[in-house]
Protein backbone atom coordinates (compact mmCIF):
# COMPACT_ATOMS: atom_id res chain seq x y z
CA UNK A 1 0.00 0.00 0.00
CA UNK A 2 1.02 3.26 -0.60
CA UNK A 3 0.65 6.38 2.21
CA UNK A 4 -1.98 7.93 0.46
CA UNK A 5 -3.84 4.71 0.91
CA UNK A 6 -3.14 4.83 4.78
CA UNK A 7 -4.23 8.08 5.46
CA UNK A 8 -7.49 7.21 4.10
CA UNK A 9 -7.54 3.88 6.02
CA UNK A 10 -6.45 5.22 9.09
CA UNK A 11 -9.39 7.56 9.88
CA UNK A 12 -12.18 5.17 9.11
CA UNK A 13 -10.44 2.49 11.23
CA UNK A 14 -10.50 5.03 13.84
CA UNK A 15 -14.45 5.94 13.29
CA UNK A 16 -15.52 2.12 13.62
CA UNK A 17 -12.96 2.04 16.50
CA UNK A 18 -15.45 4.61 18.17
CA UNK A 19 -18.78 3.91 16.51
CA UNK A 20 -18.13 0.69 18.36
CA UNK A 21 -16.55 1.77 22.13
CA UNK A 22 -20.43 3.98 21.72
CA UNK A 23 -22.33 1.70 20.94
CA UNK A 24 -20.81 -0.57 23.76
CA UNK A 25 -21.27 2.18 26.22
CA UNK A 26 -25.06 2.87 25.21
CA UNK A 27 -25.69 -0.55 25.89
CA UNK A 28 -24.31 -0.47 29.42
CA UNK A 29 -26.55 2.60 30.18
CA UNK A 30 -29.55 0.08 29.18
CA UNK A 31 -29.19 -2.20 32.16
CA UNK A 32 -31.65 -3.56 33.80
CA UNK A 33 -32.44 -2.30 37.47
CA UNK A 34 -30.65 -4.56 39.91
CA UNK A 35 -32.94 -7.40 41.44
CA UNK A 36 -33.38 -5.38 45.03
CA UNK A 37 -35.52 -3.03 43.74
CA UNK A 38 -38.91 -2.30 44.77
CA UNK A 39 -41.53 -4.54 43.58
CA UNK A 40 -39.99 -7.74 44.31
CA UNK A 41 -42.29 -11.05 45.15
CA UNK A 42 -40.48 -11.49 48.47
CA UNK A 43 -40.41 -9.10 50.80
CA UNK A 44 -38.14 -8.99 53.34
CA UNK A 45 -37.35 -7.15 56.63
CA UNK A 46 -38.97 -6.93 59.89
CA UNK A 47 -40.93 -3.95 58.27
CA UNK A 48 -43.16 -6.73 56.34
CA UNK A 49 -43.73 -9.16 59.68
CA UNK A 50 -47.49 -8.11 60.88
CA UNK A 51 -46.34 -9.38 64.61
CA UNK A 52 -43.39 -6.90 64.70
CA UNK A 53 -45.03 -4.24 63.49
CA UNK A 54 -47.32 -4.45 65.94
CA UNK A 55 -44.82 -4.92 68.91
CA UNK A 56 -42.92 -2.08 67.42
CA UNK A 57 -46.10 -0.08 67.85
CA UNK A 58 -46.45 -1.19 71.41
CA UNK A 59 -43.45 -0.29 72.36
CA UNK A 60 -43.57 2.90 71.02
CA UNK A 61 -46.70 3.93 72.77
CA UNK A 62 -45.33 2.88 76.00
CA UNK A 63 -42.23 5.03 74.61
CA UNK A 64 -39.60 2.58 75.46
CA UNK A 65 -36.44 3.88 75.27
CA UNK A 66 -34.01 2.51 72.32
CA UNK A 67 -31.45 0.23 74.34
CA UNK A 68 -31.81 -3.29 76.50
CA UNK A 69 -35.11 -2.67 77.55
CA UNK A 70 -36.50 -2.73 74.31
CA UNK A 71 -34.65 -5.26 73.08
CA UNK A 72 -36.01 -7.53 75.40
CA UNK A 73 -39.85 -6.05 75.25
CA UNK A 74 -39.82 -6.70 71.09
CA UNK A 75 -37.91 -9.55 72.26
CA UNK A 76 -41.07 -11.43 74.43
CA UNK A 77 -43.85 -9.34 72.53
CA UNK A 78 -42.57 -11.57 69.40
CA UNK A 79 -42.06 -15.29 71.43
CA UNK A 80 -45.72 -13.96 72.61
CA UNK A 81 -47.26 -13.63 69.07
CA UNK A 82 -45.22 -16.60 67.69
CA UNK A 83 -47.00 -18.68 70.23
CA UNK A 84 -50.62 -17.26 70.24
CA UNK A 85 -52.85 -19.49 67.78
CA UNK A 86 -53.58 -17.41 64.37
CA UNK A 87 -56.15 -14.99 64.29
CA UNK A 88 -59.49 -16.22 63.01
CA UNK A 89 -60.44 -14.51 59.90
Amino acid sequence: MNRSHLRTLIPAFALIAMASLGSAAARADDAPPPSSAPGTDTPKGHHHDAAWRACKKQADDQNIAAGDARHEFMKSCLKSAKDAPPAAS
